[in-house]
């Protein structure tokens, strides 16, 4: 194992380092001082938007997962797993789970740091495919994988997914879809499916594993390590296809029956690339904090049109963009004061207050929150998060050097990205129980609308 790269975060007083195993694969590991856990975290670049290039049925990815948490080679019936994660007087329990992503699907395991060998062990044994165990337990799976998806809103009636067909829908459509599956889906799935899946995708070269725990990694742990790491491929499964999602003006609406107010997005694309650009995702911080800020003293508190103003910068729902998104929650009665006011909040108000006395203090404000950080509360997701970075731009995500960036914003930096949105024509997305027609008429007959149009 090599070491790659190494630093103490300032922020949370934990060093990182950055592994490469014999094997190729890549292992953070978090040293913190204030755990007396042991926590693993892995991620396989092998979530359900694969499927179709896998030329497998819907659900496929998700389905796997399961089958994984199964009896296998090592642990043949539900009951040596149960008598292996479970802890008693002589030692500790293990907590151990699976989840499938868009993007990813990972493995995970937490324990008090005595339980490490045994959390090591739990998550090597589910790197396997025993098919005809696996075959014989199929059918119960899938009953219990269409039990889960009977719990979730049918596609026509999930805003989130009716979202995102709207957003990305003619690009990127393996997003628009559940990541369970269909119940008709589900049941198609064959044994060889998830076969090819697993072969294909799951263990596939590109896997990370992250580690938090109180020690330097040992070599006995790093043995077991390399060795889990050797049960992975050496293939490298096809890059997922490159498309570009571009600003345009759009208005897109989904009925909800159970609204009692209305919810308005307006999103913006941008264009992700390999490696960590502290400057923009600090200087996207601070705007997106003063514009919650006037926000909630203009539209909130003088005006009293909303109840809140969300600003949020995701990734996890397509690939090789971030989505940036304003969203406005307004009661019914108050939709087209709302409206008529988003123009002058966009392009007068925001930038008003970015140069007044009280935006300076905010500002500072906000930067104050960096450079005298408060006492970290222990993260048990941390390794996952670290990891998802990892996998997502090619580098560990690097506190200090983010704490360098926002220290150095300017006015002039956040008037530069405010401008860039102001010359960028939104997606618009509404939620709401009033008639279609009549929001579509409110907001494109609003200036902001027709400032674009």
């Amino acid at each position: 194992m090599k070491l790659l790269q190494e630093f103490k975060n300032e922020y949370n007083n934990i060093t990182y380092r950055l592994y490469e195993l014999d094997c190729g694969i890549k292992l953070i590991h978090l040293e913190n001082p204030a755990t007396v856990n042991f926590d693993f975290f892995s991620v396989h670049k092998a979530g359900n938007i694969y499927e179709e290039i896998e030329k497998v049925p819907h659900g496929s990815a998700h389905l796997m997962e399961h089958m994984l948490l199964n009896p296998n080679t090592r642990f043949k019936t539900r009951d040596e797993i149960h008598k292996f994660q479970e802890g008693d007087k002589t030692r500790p329990g293990l907590e151990i789970n699976a989840g499938t992503w868009y993007k990813y699907i990972d493995l995970r395991g937490s324990s008090n740091e005595k339980g490490t060998n045994r959390v090591i062990e739990r998550i090597e044994s589910m790197l396997d495919f025993p098919y005809e165990k696996f075959k014989r337990s199929l059918v119960n799976e899938k009953r219990i994988v269409t039990a889960e998806r009977s719990r979730q809103l049918q596609m026509k009636k999930d805003n989130f997914i009716q979202k995102l067909i709207f957003l990305e829908g003619k690009d990127f459509p393996e997003f628009t879809y559940n990541r369970i599956g269909e119940v008709n889906e589900i049941k198609n799935i064959d044994i060889k499916d998830l076969q090819i899946y697993f072969n294909n995708r799951f263990i596939s070269k590109g896997a990370v594993f992250g580690i938090q725990s109180k020690k330097v990694l040992d070599q006995p742990l790093i043995d077991k390590l390399e060795r889990m790491g050797s049960k992975y491929s050496t293939y490298e499964a096809p890059l997922f296809p490159k498309h570009d999602l571009n600003n345009k003006l759009a208005y897109g609406y989904f009925y909800d029956e159970k609204a009692t107010g209305l919810t308005l997005d307006i999103n913006y694309f941008d264009t992700t690339t390999n490696g960590i650009d502290y400057k923009k995702e600090s200087i996207d911080r601070v705007l997106n904090s003063v514009i919650r800020r006037i926000g909630f003293l203009l539209l909130r508190e003088k005006k009293g049109l909303i109840y809140g103003l969300q600003v949020f910068n995701e990734d996890w729902f397509n690939m090789y963009h971030s989505t940036l998104c304003f969203r406005f929650v307004v009661e019914n009665s108050r939709v087209d004061e709302m409206v008529k006011s988003l123009d002058p909040f966009f392009f007068k108000d925001i930038e008003k207050f970015i140069k007044s006395e009280k935006g300076t203090r905010w500002i500072n404000n906000i930067i104050s929150d960096y450079i005298y950080p408060s006492t970290i509360v222990y993260d048990q997701k941390l390794p996952q998060i670290e990891v998802m970075n990892f996998i997502e731009y090619g580098e560990m995500y690097n506190q200090n050097m983010y704490k360098t960036a926002i220290k150095n914003i300017t006015k002039k930096d956040l008037l530069k990205r405010l401008r860039y949105l102001q010359s960028t024509p939104p997606h618009i997305w509404v939620e709401s129980n009033l008639p279609k027609k009549e929001i579509e008429k409110i907001v494109k007959s609003s200036s902001l609308w027709k400032r674009f149009k």
